[in-house]
């Protein structure tokens, strides 16, 4: 599976709220709801993001790893 794959699976996973999530923009005042439902959208990206970020980064560790035995 490409890291592509690995996103699209995560994010289909975390986009829905929790249910404390959606208490919070409950009590908020109605013109309020739409910016903290897009700033908690923002955070999830982020840290999806981030998650993929550091897969890469071990992907490449372990790539370079075996380059770097092979090389003797």
């Amino acid at each position: 599976m490409s890291i592509g794959g690995v996103a699209g699976q995560v994010m289909g996973g975390i986009r829905g709220n929790t249910r404390k999530e959606n208490e919070w923009i409950a009590q908020a005042p109605e013109e309020m709801r739409p910016q903290m439902q897009a700033q908690l959208e923002m955070q999830k990206m982020q840290e999806v993001v981030q998650m993929i970020t550091q897969m890469m980064k071990a992907m490449h560790e372990m790539s370079m790893s075996i380059i770097r035995n092979i090389g003797g």
